[in-house]
């Protein structure tokens, strides 16, 4: 997971796009947890990610992020205040796969939410954007 880390942080935009297929493959491979560290360096790439201007970039860092939280939820609890606004922001995405991405994993970080019992405090303001307020 590491070399796909470091690929998906790269200058250059098709190395990124690599890294995060990378990354997604995997994530959706593995069958163990990942540690509270690997998590901390997932989401802090994934967060840079989500800000990519190739919007395929930013749907695979959703994809990426999704998988991970199904494997990890538990580790997910430090880091829900920075992913929900970030992930509430691509949902006014100009493109639909991305849009889709973003639904699909707070979807997946409500129901890790449920499943670990997790209660964060997030910037419910931001989920205003959501509903059209």
């Amino acid at each position: 997971m590491e070399e796909a880390l470091e690929l998906a942080r790269a200058k250059d935009a098709k190395e990124r796009m690599a890294g995060v297929e990378r990354l997604h493959q995997v994530l959706e491979a593995s069958r163990k947890s990942l540690s509270s560290t690997e998590v901390t360096s997932l989401v802090d790439c994934c967060l840079d990610l989500l800000k990519d201007s190739s919007f395929r970039v930013a749907q695979g860092a959703l994809q990426a992020l999704a998988s991970a939280s199904v494997l990890s939820g538990d580790h997910f609890k430090l880091h829900f205040n920075a992913l929900v606004p970030a992930v509430v922001d691509r949902l006014g995405d100009a493109k639909q796969p991305v849009r889709d991405a973003a639904r699909r994993l707070l979807l997946t970080l409500m129901e890790v939410n449920v499943r670990f019992g997790i209660v964060a405090s997030c910037d419910v303001e931001n989920l205003g954007i959501c509903f059209g307020k």
